[in-house]
């Protein structure tokens, strides 16, 4: 007659800060995906896909700072081929509004955030 020995089943942890200890590499992914799903969120109620974002958010920033220029500033206007009419707007912070006007429809705007004359090295 032969006995065999069963093995004893492996101690799992039994606290909450052990899992942590345990599965860092789970804590490191909730943790990095947290950022990604704000991203998500500020997205979907903007309307907007994820990937605009950034894009969105630099156009909101430069409507705020520049909303007096817009209301006081002179416009300059050129007109382009097939009936396209560009509005231009220059702001004192250097910021240029660009009024997009095609056969005299709804105009489409884009600011254009004055470059930076001094880049970091």
């Amino acid at each position: 007659m032969t006995v065999t020995a069963t093995p004893e089943p492996a101690k799992l942890p039994s606290k909450f800060w052990q899992y942590l200890v345990v599965y860092p590499s789970l804590v490191l992914s909730i943790g990095g995906s947290i950022p990604t799903i704000w991203n998500e969120v500020k997205a979907w109620k903007l309307g907007v896909d994820r990937s605009q974002l950034q894009l969105v958010q630099e156009q909101e920033s430069l409507w705020r700072s520049n909303l007096d220029c817009v209301q006081q500033q002179g416009v300059y206007e050129a007109d382009g081929p097939k009936g396209l009419v560009v509005r231009v707007t220059l702001c004192p912070t250097g910021d240029v509004l660009l009024r997009y006007y095609e056969n005299d429809w709804s105009p489409i705007f884009k600011w254009v955030r004055r470059p930076t004359l001094n880049p970091k090295a």
